[in-house]
């Protein structure tokens, strides 16, 4: 699996055949797909930001799609979105233009491998936090869910996430990502404690950043 397009070459870490942390990728992947109950769409979050939710999103996204899974991966983080920056691409449209509009998702999003679909955020302002926290916003993702085995969803902060119900209790599970190098213990334990408390299904943590 290769990225042709310009401006991605950054990603190959995350896509090559060579890469480092290919195994691990598949390995989450594979636990995802083997739970008891469907999971669909998943919310990945983390206690703080830099851990690497992005990455993570995009890594275990890539996973799937070898595993012949659609899959499509949405930036919900409205504050300071980055999923665009790392596939090197603008950000004019977006989930924001979606659902703003009422039209279905897809067509915001562009594909950059067969199957993958990449949905960044699109213009955002101050205002524009509160679009996740709408009805149609959940109905534009469950739309979006209906042509894709899996939704990834790269959300905010949990202190963030979890004052948003639509992320915190609208979907399959969230997939809680640490650092290893920033992350305390205690950062991790609060973050998965205010999960449960505010309703969300916990699947698992993802240890980033490990040597």
């Amino acid at each position: 699996m290769s990225l042709e397009a310009p401006g991605r070459a950054e990603l190959e870490p995350l896509f090559g055949e060579d890469s480092a942390v290919r195994q691990h990728y598949e390995e989450l992947a594979v636990n995802l797909i083997s739970l008891r109950e469907s999971v669909r769409t998943v919310v990945v979050t983390s206690p703080e930001r830099g851990a690497g939710c992005t990455s993570v999103c995009l890594g275990l996204g890539a996973a799937l799609v070898r595993m012949e899974r659609s899959v499509a991966v949405v930036d919900c983080n409205l504050r300071s979105p980055h999923l665009h920056t790392m596939l090197g691409e603008p950000n004019f449209v977006g989930l924001t233009s979606g659902v703003s509009r009422g039209r279905p998702l897809e067509e915001y999003g562009h594909e950059i491998l067969p199957g993958y679909l990449v949905l960044p955020t699109g213009p955002v302002s101050p205002s524009s936090v509160t679009v996740s926290r709408r009805r149609s916003f959940v109905e534009a993702i469950r739309k979006l869910q209906r042509t894709r085995d899996v939704v990834l969803l790269d959300a905010p902060v949990v202190r963030e996430m979890t004052a948003t119900p639509g992320l915190a209790r609208g979907f399959d599970g969230v997939l809680l990502v640490v650092h290893a190098a920033k992350t305390s213990k205690q950062a991790a334990r609060e973050a998965a404690d205010d999960l449960l408390d505010a309703g969300a299904r916990l699947l698992g943590v993802v240890l980033n950043g490990c040597p």
